[in-house]
């Protein structure tokens, strides 16, 4: 019988170690631990999280957006949308407005008052990976990643119990 050298016995530490090297789920995962630190550092002085900011920034570029839209944009579920609408609510950041059944997100001033601060955040922030990683590298990555992701997305999204439609 020949041997068959694709199949690797995972208890091994070596060959574990080689089996986590070429996984895709495993890479990513340790790569976005790893920017989100970087990012954590440059939001920490602004006392919010990258993806506090994120949804901001969004929320800026969209006043009076509807969560559910939110959720679309930001690719978050409707119970995280809310965890966050919540959380900078309790900041001041940001307001609901109810017309009838719907409601509108709006930054408030203290709010709108972060936004050249959170600008500044996100370009330092760019321009660090970049640095290390070198920009043709950060525009490959993310390029491949987001149409991986896109493809992926296509395939499993109605598996994951997202609402697709959000």
């Amino acid at each position: 019988m020949p041997d068959d050298t694709t199949h690797r016995d995972e208890t091994h530490p070596a060959e574990s170690r080689h089996f986590l090297e070429n996984c895709l789920f495993y890479s990513v995962n340790a790569f976005a631990r790893q920017l989100l630190k970087l990012a954590e550092a440059g939001f920490a002085p602004l006392k919010l999280s990258p993806a506090h900011a994120s949804f901001l920034l969004i929320l800026y570029e969209n006043p009076g957006i509807n969560p559910k839209k939110l959720g679309t944009l930001l690719q978050l579920t409707p119970s995280t949308i809310t965890r966050f609408i919540d959380a900078l609510a309790k900041k001041n950041l940001v307001e609901r407005k109810k017309n009838g059944k719907t409601t509108a997100i709006f930054p408030t001033d203290q709010g709108l008052a972060l936004k050249p601060a959170i600008a500044r955040a996100y370009k330092t922030f760019y321009l660090n990976y970049t640095r290390i990683l070198g920009p043709e590298t950060v525009h490959h990555l993310a390029r491949q990643i987001n149409r991986a992701g896109t493809r992926l997305d296509k395939i499993s999204a109605p598996d994951t119990g997202h609402d697709s439609d959000l």
